[in-house]
């Protein structure tokens, strides 16, 4: 009885216990290994600025290109849009940068060259419209609301308006509504822009956006020569 009892007293927990040892520490070392499957980095795309006029929606920083000649005048203008635009020269100086409290930049190009202008967008999306002018001044006109009788789900409004002017016009939209922008001369742009700046949509001579919120929308009318418009606002 007693070699009995002396065999099975022979543990062989310390060979279980080794293994698990092993096994943990081979786990521990995986864990720490560096991923080889790393993404790339982003490349930011550059793109031609072929145009006077460009209409883009973004989700990354892009680049625009245009060439210039010096002593010539430019007006770079953002009217619609939540976003940054840097200038830089041939040479690689910022001239400035444009964003919405202070929608363009005017001024003699001091080299001859390509131009880059750097869009950052403010968010996930940006829609923008970017104007690109020679010896041309655009200037903001002061906010005129709508006029829309009480009950009512329309307004009209007439305007005058110069060359090179952006008349914003305000109204009260709520969330899931359509509002559809009507102008009487289809040579004007006309754009609608939400509460928190987002631009929704634009056209020529008319537009329409489902809104995704409540409050004051603007609605853009811009004009390359002098020109007196109607423009029609309805929600449904």
């Amino acid at each position: 009885m007693m070699m009995a009892k002396t065999a099975f007293a022979s543990p062989v927990a310390p060979k279980i216990e080794t293994i698990d040892r092993i096994a943990t520490s081979e786990i521990r070392e995986t864990i720490k290994k560096p991923a080889t499957d790393s993404a790339p980095p982003k490349i930011e795309p550059i793109k031609p600025m072929s145009t006077s006029e460009l209409r883009e929606t973004i989700k990354q920083s892009t680049t625009y290109i245009f060439e210039g000649i010096k002593g010539r005048e430019l007006t770079l203008s953002l009217w619609a849009g939540q976003l940054t635009a840097e200038l830089y020269t041939p040479s690689g100086e910022n001239l400035g940068v444009i964003e919405k409290r202070d929608n363009q930049w005017v001024g003699k190009l001091p080299e001859s060259g390509i131009y880059r202008v750097r869009v950052v967008p403010k968010g996930e999306t940006s829609s923008f419209v970017l104007e690109r002018d020679f010896n041309a001044k655009w200037t903001y006109k002061p906010d005129r609301p709508i006029p829309v009788t009480f009950g009512d789900n329309e307004g009209s409004i007439r305007l005058k308006m110069s060359g090179y002017q952006v008349q914003p016009l305000t109204i009260q939209g709520k969330r899931g509504q359509t509002m559809r922008v009507t102008a009487s001369n289809k040579n004007l742009d006309v754009a609608i822009e939400s509460p928190s700046g987002q631009l929704l949509d634009q056209g020529e001579g008319q537009t329409f956006a489902q809104l995704p919120e409540s409050g004051v929308y603007r609605v853009l009318v811009v004009s390359n020569r002098p020109i007196r418009p109607s423009i029609r606002v309805s929600l449904q």
